[in-house]
């Protein structure tokens, strides 16, 4: 936002939050009125949808969920309100001109905010703001990421806030069973083998504890060893 100057009418550049200005051209100092309305900012950002599909991604890897397919990915500047919940805590709500697609953000993306210039934008597609809502602290056009995607036979919908890349969605695809590990399966099959020659071989109780002891212990060693040689390739 442009502020010009009382004294010598030069036009001055203020950020968000700033309340005392010191002229670039005169050098003094001009205290800025406290506006009742609330600040309207924007989170410039350039768009990749290479870093939002990734973000996507890694959430449903982390979580161990179906893997996406068919992805379609939307990007555009939404309309948000900051307002503070009942139980004190800062959210970022919808705000009228949002899309219906849209959805609140536990709390508002971190960034370099400007005070809103539909150019900040660039080329990409702004909703526009309708209304200020009454209990509104701030009002931001957020950056944001509709990724539409298929997942173990259903269809979903996730949202991803650029610049922080926070993913947020209603419902999330269901968790993937793991795949069999083959050497463990093989590991597993020696192991009974080795306790069904023993009960074979071995002519008493006793012999049979310390034979079944020592095949629990080799066991026990090798899958030690195979776990330490996994975590040092990785």
């Amino acid at each position: 936002m442009i502020v010009r100057c009382d004294l010598c009418g030069g036009e001055n550049e203020i950020h968000p939050g700033q309340e005392m200005l010191l002229c670039g051209y005169c050098g003094s100092s001009v205290a800025l009125e406290t506006r009742e309305a609330p600040d309207h900012l924007i989170l410039p950002h350039e768009r990749n949808d290479g870093h939002a599909e990734l973000a996507l991604r890694s959430l449903l890897i982390a979580r161990k969920l179906a893997r996406p397919a068919d992805i379609k990915i939307e990007f555009s500047f939404v309309p948000y309100a900051i307002a503070g919940g009942s139980d004190g805590k800062t959210r970022a709500v919808p705000a009228p001109g949002a899309p219906h697609w849209a959805r609140p953000l536990p709390f508002p993306p971190a960034g370099n905010y400007s005070f809103f210039k539909k150019e900040l934008a660039g080329k990409e597609k702004v909703f526009e703001l309708r209304s200020v809502p009454e209990e509104a602290r701030q009002l931001l056009h957020l950056p944001l990421y509709r990724i539409k995607y298929r997942a173990a036979g259903g269809k979903y919908d996730a949202l991803v806030a650029g610049e922080s890349l926070m993913t947020i969605s209603d419902k999330f695809p269901p968790e993937v069973p793991a795949p069999a590990s083959v050497p463990n399966m093989i590991a597993a099959a020696c192991l009974f083998a080795a306790f069904l020659l023993i009960g074979r071989l071995a002519s008493g109780w006793a012999a049979r504890f310390v034979f079944v002891l020592l095949a629990a212990s080799a066991g026990y060693v090798f899958f030690s060893l195979r776990e330490r040689m996994i975590r040092n390739a990785g």
